[in-house]
């Protein structure tokens, strides 16, 4: 984030006086990273980077060699989060409250591609959408890959967020704490959100919080990364969570952001000026001034990017019915208005179909904690309002 000292939220005023005790100027240091899934590094991959002593987006082969610092000229401030799909790089701009976009090669810069956001930090991407923390009002945004669509407040609650990452199937990211707060990792649920747990990772190597404060995340198919800024290091835990380990890789200076390909992880080394990298899945051989920066913050890498979870069908909640061994009456009355609704939907009769679902959730809710546990029914209803979204049902 930029320059901030007015205490507007707590998170603020911590990264301000972390910023202080590190760079000896009032400039928030909120970095991050990346984009962060399942990957599959092509030939010509390139690792990305945002220069904020020189407001530029750098980049490199994946071998370190090529390195282009100006890359693409930053407007409005520093940039700080990085993230690449195959035909685009985009980056934060704490400073302007905007999110920029280029062409992948660098052409058609666009400053404001998005606007309107609150001190957005980290920004991940995956096939259907961009995302981004915005540091100042505690929140996670949401666009369409065009820029339309824009939402804010796609998540709220998340005071203190800073790095962020998406898999198929979840959202992460850092929440630096406070002295009345604990450094974390969050973690949500794709595509709607849900399910948000704050304290995802709440502790590691036996401390009550992250040793921290935690900045950038990145994630692969079996692992969550993170940076530690004055612990030096590099995280690491099991994709569900368990078996944190803060101490994964030490001797870092002062990383922030992170991001992960097939054989490695990269993270920005700020105060040394230097991307670091070191392989996987050890963490062995880390060269901790794999290529030179300026002032480095958010990083990324070249990735294929993986399809988020297709939406819930009609099939899938009369699957969830059948197998859940209810009481037969209310699984016949439940059974009877979804096959209704199929039939519906077989027969492009979607009003019908829409509203067929709509007395399921009716149903189910008339029956929560009575026929069905609440959680259970709860789970149901989401569920069902999940296939009214991607039908085009309009308001549940």
């Amino acid at each position: 984030m930029g320059a901030r000292v007015d205490g507007q939220d707590a998170g603020s005023g911590a990264r301000a006086q972390w910023s202080l005790l590190l760079r000896g100027v009032v400039v928030a240091f909120a970095t991050l990273a990346v984009a962060a899934f399942a990957f599959a590094a092509r030939a010509d991959a390139l690792i990305y980077w945002a220069n904020a002593n020189t407001h530029t987006i750098a980049r490199a082969n994946l071998d370190g060699t090529g390195d282009n610092q100006g890359f693409i000229k930053v407007a409005g401030g520093f940039p700080n989060g990085v993230a690449v799909d195959g035909a685009h790089i985009y980056w934060t701009v704490p400073d302007a409250n905007t999110i920029g976009r280029a062409n992948i090669d660098g052409t058609g810069v666009n400053h404001s591609f998005i606007t309107g956001a609150a001190g957005p930090e980290g920004l991940a991407v995956d096939s259907a959408h961009l995302y981004w923390t915005n540091g100042d009002s505690g929140t996670i945004g949401r666009a369409n890959l065009d820029g339309s669509g824009v939402n804010q407040n796609f998540i709220t609650g998340a005071s203190g967020s800073n790095g962020l990452a998406v898999d198929a199937g979840h959202l992460y990211w850092t929440i630096i704490g406070t002295q009345f707060t604990a450094n974390t990792i969050a973690r949500a649920d794709l595509p709607d959100g849900t399910n948000v747990n704050q304290s995802f990772i709440p502790s590691v190597s036996g401390q009550s919080t992250l040793q921290g404060p935690p900045e950038g995340v990145a994630v692969d198919s079996t692992h969550v990364y993170w940076t530690e800024l004055l612990h030096q290091s590099i995280g690491s835990a099991n994709l569900d969570g368990t078996g944190a380990n803060d101490d994964f890789i030490d001797g870092a200076d002062n990383p922030t952001g992170i991001a992960v390909d097939a054989g490695h992880l990269y993270w920005s080394n700020f105060v040394s000026n230097a991307i670091g990298r070191a392989d996987l899945p050890d963490g062995t051989n880390v060269d901790q001034t794999f290529i030179g920066a300026a002032g480095p913050e958010g990083v990324a890498a070249d990735a294929t990017i993986v399809a988020p979870p297709p939406p819930p069908t009609i099939a899938d909640l009369i699957a969830e019915v059948t197998g859940a061994g209810l009481p037969h009456g209310i699984e016949r009355s439940l059974l009877a208005k979804l096959e209704g609704a199929q039939r519906k939907v077989d027969a492009d009769h979607l009003e019908g179909a829409c509203g067929s679902l709509g007395a399921y959730v009716n149903e189910v809710r008339a029956q929560s904690g009575k026929k069905l546990e609440a959680a259970y029914a709860e789970e149901l209803i989401l569920e069902a309002i999940g296939v009214r979204d991607a039908l085009g049902c309009g308001t549940s």
